[in-house]
């Protein structure tokens, strides 16, 4: 393998099958120090300490062997810790070797990035060993540091104090530099949560109504309400089967894409709470903290916009396409149900006359009932439809919704 080919493999994630940013970073900070071990080893060797200038060397060669095992043994968990056991020591020995804490200059302080590296490799607990063990190296140092223990070197001491400089600002600089990228590291992180966290909390917006999102957010807890005075609609697209059996899936989806949407825009415009779509329907209700009047007044401005919308999509398109839509007002027992894909939902007797009232209208036109009509103030223009039987219940007196009296006719109650 050449030397570029092997240096490639080492940072290549992929060809390494590396788990993550840490294993990269152990092997671009083995690749820094191995280098600048051997020219410290270079100045040692230039002033005369050979003994000392191999102590750095080692260090290089023994990097450059386990960088080299690494092509070959992707063991990421063995360079961590040999590397860790390196830079805590071999400055020892060099303390040794050059005469004690003060002849070498203090560079037992460079054995600080043993613990420094294990809380970016190994964890808190593992670098509170890492570090017990620099502090014992250092207090040996301090001991052995006694005239009749130590010898002095060949190194001037201008140049010993030269390198308590290099020393120490390396050491400093190495610290910053580790402590700085994990800082932007930490604040990237907790930026892109807190972009989750909004998003989170926005889809859950959009899922439920604001009160529910809130109490959802305190905990889990059980989450259903009595509401009495709750208009619900019903709207469902005739003709839709027929449709979706003669147009491609793109053509049905962009279809259904397009008026859900504008239906969306409707219900956000209104103040209603979208409950859910079923197939081709499409089921709302007024917001939980709208009174009675309002909400119903809402829900009938919808099911005109509604309707007018259709008939526009139905003349652009030249589809045969339709909608009918039931309205009903009563009482409703509301609540989420699920944990991972929960959904707001509304249960109850007034549910189901909506329902009914959607299936007996006929294309183009949309049903209410007489307790939603009690509630329009007589803002909107109806048409008596009688007394209706339902399936499954007794017959409910229903209106013909044709037009709001606050703006001009509308066509939706023409066939």
């Amino acid at each position: 393998m050449s030397r570029t080919s092997g240096l490639r493999a080492l940072l290549d994630p992929e060809r390494l099958h590396a788990p993550n940013v840490r294993d990269q970073l152990v092997v671009w900070a083995t690749y820094a120090m191995a280098i600048c071990a051997f020219f410290w080893g270079v100045i040692y060797f230039s002033v005369g300490e050979v003994t000392a200038a191999f102590i750095p060397w080692s260090y290089s060669t023994l990097s450059a062997l386990s960088l080299f095992s690494l092509t070959k043994f992707p063991n990421y968990g063995l360079l961590r810790q040999s590397q860790l056991a390196f830079s805590l020591i071999l400055p020892f020995l060099l303390m040794i070797a050059l005469g004690g804490w003060v002849n070498s200059s203090a560079v037992v302080i460079w054995s600080l990035i043993s613990p420094i590296s294990a809380l970016v490799y190994s964890g808190t607990r593992r670098a509170t060993l890492w570090f017990m063990a620099f502090l014992l190296i250092v207090t040996f140092g301090i001991f052995i540091d006694f005239p009749a223990l130590t010898h002095t070197n060949s190194i001037p001491p201008l140049i010993i104090v030269l390198f308590f400089a290099l020393n120490i600002g390396g050491l400093s600089t190495v610290a910053f530099v580790i402590l700085r990228y994990f800082v932007n590291a930490n604040n990237r992180a907790y930026d892109l949560l807190e972009k989750e966290r909004t998003r989170s909390e926005n889809l859950i917006k959009n899922m439920l109504p604001p009160t529910i999102a809130e109490r959802l957010k305190e905990g889990p807890q059980t989450i259903a309400n009595k509401i009495d005075n709750v208009s619900i609609l019903f709207a469902d697209i005739s003709g839709f089967t027929r449709y979706a059996m003669n147009h491609s899936p793109e053509e049905v989806v962009t279809l259904l894409d397009g008026l859900f949407s504008t239906f969306d825009k409707f219900v956000e415009e209104l103040g209603l709470e979208k409950i859910k779509t079923i197939g081709d329907a499409y089921m709302i209700s007024n917001g939980l903290d709208q009174n009675a009047t309002t909400g119903a007044k809402a829900a009938a401005e919808f099911a005109l916009k509604a309707m007018s919308h259709m008939h526009q999509i139905k003349r652009n398109r030249a589809v045969d396409l339709d909608l009918t839509i039931g309205l009903h007002t009563g009482t409703v027992v509301a609540g989420v149900i699920g944990v991972k894909k929960f959904s707001y939902d509304i249960w109850g007797d007034a549910v189901n006359v909506a329902a009914r009232l959607q299936q007996n209208a006929t294309r183009g036109h949309i049903l209410l009932s007489g307790e939603t009509l009690s509630l329009l103030e007589n803002e909107f223009e109806v048409t008596d439809e009688g007394s209706i039987p339902l399936k499954g219940h007794t017959p409910v007196q229903c209106f013909q919704l044709q037009s709001s009296r606050h703006s001009s006719p509308n066509k939706s109650g023409s066939a």
